[in-house]
């Protein structure tokens, strides 16, 4: 019985230990969605590694710079954009190693100008965390518009 109750906590403590980095990962993923609403660009930057792959919702291309994904935010979220606010929803989280996390989610956001709310999305975006020292930085993001479902196609009705 002795055996079996040591056992038990191996298997609790290993579980705990699994946990770990995704929810690490996690929180410094919401950290970034956080900065996100703000027109701080050099902020929002740093939650990507120096040689991240990006492709953000409007790229043509990869960018692979940190002064790359700047500028794309500079674009992105400049100007008369009013009030912002990104939700998250439907997330969810593998730990790859214990370094290394790959999230999965949608999300949308929500613009106050004039008086007048528009909504964006939902967009489905996937990202890769890698922990390098004590901070989880982005090593690769993706972002894209949610494809509509299709047509539900009129059932046929035979003679």
């Amino acid at each position: 019985m002795k055996r079996v109750a040591v056992f038990a906590c191996f298997l609790l403590l290993a579980g705990q230990v699994k946990a770990a980095p995704v929810d690490d990962a996690l929180a410094a993923y919401d950290k970034f969605f956080a900065a996100f609403t703000t027109d701080n660009h050099d902020e929002i930057t740093t939650f990507f590694a120096p040689e991240a792959q990006f492709y953000g919702t409007n790229s043509t291309e990869v960018v692979t710079t940190r002064e790359g994904i700047r500028k794309y935010f500079m674009g992105a979220l400049s100007g008369t954009r009013g009030a912002t606010k990104a939700t998250q929803f439907d997330k969810t989280a593998l730990a790859l190693s214990d370094t290394v996390v790959a999230i999965a989610g949608k999300w949308q956001s929500e613009r106050t100008q004039n008086g007048s709310m528009t909504t964006a999305g939902p967009s489905r975006s996937t990202v890769v965390m890698q922990k390098r020292g004590d901070q989880w930085l982005i090593v690769q993001f993706h972002n894209s518009p949610t494809p509509k479902p299709p047509a539900a196609t009129p059932a046929v009705v035979s003679k």
